[in-house]
């Protein structure tokens, strides 16, 4: 009879970066798992501090890998060429498993072959960045991508603890191979950042003023991510050319194809772009977290009287919904205003808008 295999489990972890993903990767792991011990790097003291204060990690250092000594699990989640250059040290010690975060996977995957990394990329991401910004819920309901190189000799129980420890952090692991990963993350992440800083700069150089005031609102909304790090995504861009250039060729194609049916008075035609891109959105499975922070507002009109944003934040703490951000608008002495909540899901939005209803403030 043939013994089921069993999840090695992972009582150290590494986390090399302590940025968004690598602290919000700590911080779950941290909150959700029985990890006995996580060690950090990242050459940003501060980051290190903080994480120490919180309980997140229980050893850190700037630059030195002989840390992550005798660990289960390195999670590599330091930017790309970085990662492509730690192959010598990270040989000479001893760990179980070493995955990545790196958004692209090739150039990692030829960078780093030794015969226990695999591959990674949590489909989880924000326009914000630093373990400041990180969160232990970053990765609910998000795909967590393993790509598993042909030559792996990783034994089966422990790809077994990887994946479960991934599923304990919120997330849902999926296999497949380097090339892929980064024609699909090509399309679904790196050009949307190209499209919303590419429309960021056209009104940079068009605005006279009150061009950006007008677009304050829905512009804000499609070109969020605009304000990712540009180092960060520089460096992503770059090494993703080899699959971005054909999906940029393919999008600027059909800007044409938007451009001549607009310029022959096709309104049919229009008629038929925009349904077909409706209906490809529409059904979008809404209950999956993407490589782009999904957000969603909702707006609640208050009296100006003390203490009504505390009530509004203890009404949802409650109620366990995340408030990411927070926008007071349109408020004058002795009267009302407007209070702009930034939350993670549209499920989430339902949900604060019936605990607001509830409690007798109008919302929409």
């Amino acid at each position: 009879m043939i013994e089921e295999a069993k999840p090695v489990g992972i009582r150290k972890a590494g986390i090399v970066g302590l940025g968004l993903i690598g602290g919000s990767l700590a911080k779950a792991i941290r909150q959700r798992t029985d990890v006995q011990e996580i060690v950090g790097i990242d050459p940003d003291p501060k980051a290190g501090e903080l994480a120490g204060k919180e309980g997140t990690i229980t050893e850190f250092s700037t630059d030195d890998l002989s840390i992550l000594e005798g660990c289960d699990l390195v999670i590599l989640c330091a930017p790309i060429d970085a990662i492509t250059k730690m192959e010598p040290e990270l040989a000479a010690l001893n760990i179980g498993v070493i995955t990545d975060v790196g958004s692209v996977k090739r150039p990692v995957m030829k960078s780093i072959c030794l015969p226990n990394f695999i591959g990674g990329h949590p489909m989880a991401g924000s326009e914000r960045h630093g373990y400041a910004c990180s969160s232990g819920s970053l990765f609910e309901n998000a795909l967590y991508v393993l790509c598993l190189p042909e030559d792996s000799s990783i034994p089966v129980q422990k790809l077994m603890g990887l994946e479960a420890l991934i599923r304990k952090i919120g997330a849902i692991p999926m296999y497949m191979t380097a090339e892929e990963h980064d024609m699909r993350v090509a399309a679904v992440s790196h050009l949307p950042h190209i499209v919303a800083s590419s429309l960021s700069l056209l009104l940079a150089e068009k605005d006279d003023g009150a061009l950006g005031r007008m677009a304050a609102g829905g512009f804000r909304d499609i070109t969020r991510i605009a304000s990712s790090d540009p180092k960060l995504w520089a460096g992503i861009t770059e090494n993703s050319k080899e699959t971005l250039l054909p999906v940029l060729d393919d999008y600027i194609d059909l800007l044409s194809r938007w451009r001549n049916t607009i310029a022959a008075d096709n309104e049919s035609g229009l008629e038929k772009l925009f349904t077909q891109g409706a209906c490809y959105r529409d059904h979008l499975d809404s209950n999956m977290r993407g490589a782009l922070e999904a957000s969603a507002g909702l707006t609640v009109y208050v009296d100006d009287k003390p203490g009504e944003l505390a009530r509004i934040t203890a009404i949802l703490g409650k109620g366990n919904i995340n408030i990411r951000n927070i926008n007071i608008r349109n408020f004058r002495t002795y009267e009302g205003g407007q209070v702009s909540l930034l939350l993670g899901t549209a499920k989430e939005v339902v949900e604060a808008y019936a605990l607001l209803r509830e409690a007798g403030y109008e919302c929409d």
